[in-house]
């Protein structure tokens, strides 16, 4: 299914869904905010003693789910069993009669939101930052005990209804949908999807052999696996930062959230937080290294029992996020007259993969 694009709400209507959860509040201003395909608003509200909250409402763009009840329980699950930046749900409307639905408001949180490709512009240290606190987050979201995720697949929620009220952050409602009893089977499946939209990129002379290779490389992988919650989701769009110091002030939009082994999901973050895939721009270092070095010091202060499991690089794994990043290349902002040295560095890069790391 392919994303909608975001439809406009009308301010009276946005006003009417603020309201739904935090009724009371006058409402000073509405305005859009482009958060990818969903409706995202940024609200200022305001008391009868004057005192003012900035607020953000998520709705979704054409009345599905899009991950958006889920996405409120998990970040309540976030809130009350962890130390990682995520913006406080106030409320959240599961279905609503007469106003767009699902959605959920929830209270605003410091920080510059930074265009994804500005990664690979991070002076070192702001980037050695950001990394090593993505590490130590990561390694408390994969020590978050859920007893209802033993499976792997995508993350959902088995709870009550929500009809403006909070979720109440009890891990027991996180469940796993469509789930795959063996990790090799789910990542049969997720990477298809992924070569499936991959053969119509502007990559797909590496298709086939990428097939192969990983085909390869999920049948000759050594378990055993344990699943865990995996933020998935990676790049600096999807934060909100300190551009100065590279401090992760807020870590943002979990509607993709899966059940995978840590490793995975650590190695996804590797790959997109380098910003090697931009190694091609003029002056633009790959700092896989410098990345994994520092989150994994992060990682090991939250997570110490689990860090062998992520501390070796895979290859497969790398594989599967430059995949991603082929997929939705067409999206990335370039400077003028550099795309086409940006593809061939990801295409040196993918084939030096496959010649140098073929799983046996």
């Amino acid at each position: 299914m392919g994303k909608p694009s975001a439809r406009e709400i009308p301010d009276s209507t946005v006003e009417e869904m603020v309201r739904s959860v935090e009724p009371g509040r006058e409402i000073r201003t509405v305005t859009p905010a482009e958060r990818g395909f969903c409706s995202v608003y940024r609200v200022v509200t305001s008391t009868d003693d004057g005192t003012t909250r900035e607020l953000y409402l998520k709705a979704s763009p054409d009345e599905q789910a899009w991950g958006i009840p889920m996405e409120a329980r998990i970040l309540a699950v976030l809130e009350s069993r962890s130390a990682i930046p995520v913006p406080e749900v106030l409320g959240a409307v599961d279905d609503h009669e007469t106003l767009p639905s699902p959605f959920y408001l929830t209270r605003a949180l410091p920080g510059d939101e930074l265009a994804y490709e500005r990664v690979c512009r991070l002076e070192d240290d702001s980037l050695r930052r950001l990394a090593r606190e993505t590490g130590e987050y990561l390694g408390e979201l994969h020590s978050i005990p859920i007893p209802a995720v033993d499976t792997f697949g995508d993350v959902r929620h088995d709870g009550p209804e929500l009809a403006g009220e909070r979720p109440d952050g009890d891990p027991a409602t996180l469940t796993v949908g469509t789930p795959r009893e063996t990790w090799p089977a789910f990542l049969d499946d997720y990477v298809d999807r992924e070569l499936e939209r991959h053969a119509d990129s502007r990559f797909s002379d590496l298709t086939s052999e990428l097939n192969r290779w990983i085909e390869s490389g999920i049948e000759n992988l050594d378990g055993p696996f344990e699943p865990v919650l995996g933020r998935n989701d990676h790049g600096l769009h999807n934060l909100l930062v300190d551009p100065d110091t590279g401090e992760i002030t807020a870590m943002l939009d979990w509607a993709y959230t899966l059940a995978v082994p840590a490793a995975f999901d650590f190695e996804f973050a590797v790959y997109l937080y380098s910003g090697v895939f931009l190694a091609g721009l003029p002056d633009v270092p790959d700092r896989r290294t410098l990345v994994r070095e520092a989150m994994l010091s992060g990682y090991r202060t939250t997570a110490p029992d689990r860090a062998e499991a992520v501390s070796t690089p895979e290859p497969l794994y790398e594989a599967v996020a430059m995949i991603r990043i082929m997929n939705d290349f067409h999206h990335l902002d370039f400077p003028d007259g550099s795309e086409a040295m940006v593809m061939d560095r990801i295409s040196t890069d993918a084939r030096a993969l496959l010649d140098g790391g073929r799983p046996e």
